[in-house]
């Protein structure tokens, strides 16, 4: 039937001439060619463009997506078989494969567009099935915060929430998400290459949200965002309608640009011909920005937040007594519950355990690597013994952050430097594309997380030379601080390309990593790591008589974080293993004020020693984030 489409609209085309002549859908070619530019069809054909190479055709890379065979390079044409294929008598056995069911916001749109007359309508019943049960009356934007944890998250998540007419509980909503259709034998390291060069196909799946949460496990470590989008029934209707007609299909999934928020917006696009949100991404989209997006559309109404339980279990554990504490561990990390112990409190104070003990133990369960196979139906007797206390609410609510994740600093970061090295000026000129590191404002980002990705700067000295100062591929940073119940590791890697002072600053490739752990006070986080640096370069050979430099020692950093002061201090020891008398020392000390929400002002010393041979810094940088 598709190839009968295909062959009639090519005989059509050739068989025409002259913007006026009327085609046998009584449109003429001036409207045909008006509508197939339309952006609302462009949007239901997803016809965008994002990324360093971004041609002029459809991101839907699935053939059986299109009635014709250059609909995904030429709209025209595809309007063209569209509108044949809903003014022909269906000819097929299964009335569910007749154009009209499978493509059902694009029939809904033409109709809209007075250009329908003689379109065939039917009956779908498979779509109708589908579509009731859905029964949807508001969409909401669903985000859960960053995860370092994840290679797929690190950048946070967002799926849509489609909320039933009239159900108030969510977990009984239905989920529409967009996710690259990852081989689970892929490690990290395999997941980050396909993702960055598109090479998962990119699929939509529409399930019961509290599928979603389960099969998204590891939300309960996230804070969550809802948003209520501001759509219309019909809007809402027609989002519904064309998530049917890319469900079966697939998109090469890039991990920064074609990703699970994008695909998400231009699904949104194509609900509303009101709607251009995909238009102001030119080479990425981060989730977070997707959602500023939304809202300088003015898109977005109610906002709600859901904790994760690592923090409602954080807040809880600062209202508990040290024995209180002791007693929610004897509850959870034994594997026989013995209760006996819970008789030395109040009830009150036994309710405040259990819930803890609950909440603890789900946590625990929810890691991939916990093996403790007792937890699950650990929580499910902690939690029924908790409810046979008749005191209803024995913590606080958790506190809302003061800052969303969309409201924190924006994502893009430009920054001048000027400074002095042994009494030699030099300046700097910094681009990073996204993300955050630990001297940002830290509104709306992880506390102690460090992300970012293919940044770099241009260094002009004295004798006015320019050269590349360094290049960052990956740059991670993960300090996570312990409490009463949990000490999670902290850990750091780098990429980078750099230049070395024990070579003449001769550019080379350095991977460095470390893990260690992270202590929190007040606003205070005090960590120890203890860090590996591999690097590669020619000029290595002349001094070390090889290609490479190893080096392994300890780090020790304070990191202060107030509203508009930051202040990190900062010592590493590196020894060479290879030469016993090479070692590097580098002292740090950088303060950070914060200017306005978009300009922060940083100051910064530093003291390296290589060897017998100081080396001290000073340096003034002005930072813009846009």
């Amino acid at each position: 039937m598709r190839l009968f489409f295909f062959f009639s609209s090519i005989l059509f085309c050739y068989s025409v001439s002259g913007s006026e002549v009327k085609t046998i859908t009584n449109i003429s070619d001036s409207k045909l060619s008006y509508l197939a530019q339309d952006s609302s069809w462009l949007d239901l054909l997803h016809y965008h463009q994002i990324g360093i190479v971004s041609p002029n055709e459809s991101q839907v890379d699935d053939p059986e997506f299109f009635l014709s065979q250059i609909g995904n390079s030429d709209p025209k044409a595809e309007l063209i078989a569209t509108l044949e294929a809903f003014s022909s008598p269906f000819l097929g056995e299964d009335i569910n494969k007749a154009p009209q069911c499978v493509y059902p916001a694009r029939f809904s749109w033409l109709k809209n567009k007075k250009v329908g007359d003689d379109f065939i309508a039917l009956d779908c019943p498979e779509f109708d099935d589908w579509s009731g049960k859905i029964d949807g009356e508001s969409v909401y934007l669903v985000f859960p915060a960053s995860y370092l944890n994840s290679p797929s998250s690190m950048y946070g998540h967002t799926l849509l929430r489609v909320k039933r007419k009239g159900n108030d509980i969510p977990l009984l909503d239905y989920a529409v998400n967009y996710a690259a259709n990852a081989d689970p034998e892929d490690n990290g390291l395999v997941f980050s290459y396909k993702g960055l060069s598109g090479g998962y196909p990119g699929v939509v799946s529409v399930t019961p949200y509290y599928e979603k949460v389960k099969e998204y496990s590891f939300l309960e470590n996230r804070d969550i965002w809802e948003y209520k989008l501001d759509l219309s029934q019909e809007e809402v209707d027609q989002f519904i309608r064309h998530v049917w007609e890319v469900r079966n299909t697939y998109m090469d999934y890039y991990f920064f640009s074609e990703n699970c928020s994008y695909q998400l917006l231009a699904m949104l696009d194509a609900s509303s011909d009101r709607f251009q949100t995909t238009k102001n991404f030119n080479l990425w989209a981060i989730p977070a920005d997707t959602v500023r997006e939304l809202k300088d559309a003015n898109l977005l109404l109610d906002v709600s937040y859901r904790p994760s339980i690592a923090n409602q279990v954080e807040q809880m554990l600062t209202e508990l007594s040290d024995e209180q504490i002791t007693q929610v561990k004897l509850l959870v990390d034994q594997e026989e519950l013995v209760l006996t112990g819970l008789s030395d409190f109040t009830d009150e104070q036994q309710a405040q355990i259990l819930e803890v003990a609950y909440q603890y133990s789900r946590y625990l369960s929810a890691k991939k690597k916990s093996t403790l196979s007792y937890l699950n139906t650990r929580s499910i007797k902690l939690l029924s013994l908790r409810s046979k206390y008749s005191v209803s609410k024995v913590f606080k609510e958790t506190n809302v952050p003061e800052v969303r994740d969309d409201e924190g600093h924006k994502t893009q970061r430009i920054a001048l430097t000027l400074g002095e090295t042994e009494n030699k000026a030099f300046s700097l000129l910094e681009y990073r594309p996204s993300y955050h590191d630990l001297l940002d404002a830290k509104g709306g980002y992880l506390e102690g997380a460090e992300l970012s990705m293919f940044s770099g700067s241009l260094s002009i000295t004295e004798d006015e030379s320019l050269k590349v100062e360094n290049i960052t591929l990956i740059n991670i940073r993960s300090l996570a601080p312990s409490n009463a119940l949990v000490t999670p590791k902290s850990w750091q890697i780098n990429a980078s390309f750099i230049r070395d002072s024990a070579i003449d600053d001769s550019l080379v490739f350095r991977l460095k990593g470390g893990a260690g752990i992270t202590e929190k006070l007040g606003n205070n986080l005090f960590s120890i790591l203890v860090n590996g640096s591999a690097s590669v370069g020619e000029g290595y050979e002349d001094f070390y008589q090889r290609k490479y430099k190893v080096q392994v020692g300890p780090q020790l950093q304070w990191l202060y974080s107030g509203e508009t002061h930051r202040l990190m201090a900062s010592y590493e020891y590196l020894d060479d293993i290879n030469e016993s008398k090479a070692n590097y020392q580098v002292a740090e000390l950088e303060w950070a004020y914060l200017i306005n929400k978009d300009w922060q002002a940083r100051v910064k010393v530093a003291q390296e020693k290589l060897d017998s041979i100081d080396e001290n810094t000073v340096q003034f940088s002005l930072l813009h984030y846009f």
